[in-house]
């Protein structure tokens, strides 16, 4: 019983599912991952589209 009492004293959000658990540490590294990975992509998309307008202009 005294160690539930820690936990749900504690302020920090916990992150559970009946599945599997997920440690914030691990939810952060993946927030992170996914936010790099969506510049990436808007990058790319981005290089994509000057690239077309410098191939439509040379024909």
């Amino acid at each position: 019983m005294e160690v539930k009492k820690k936990f749900s004293a504690s302020n920090t959000p916990v992150f559970f599912s009946k599945e599997m658990i997920i440690t914030k540490r691990s939810l952060n590294e993946n927030q992170l991952k996914f936010t790099y990975q969506k510049q990436m992509i808007s990058d790319l998309d981005c290089k994509h589209k000057e690239w077309s307008k410098s191939i439509d202009s040379k024909f």
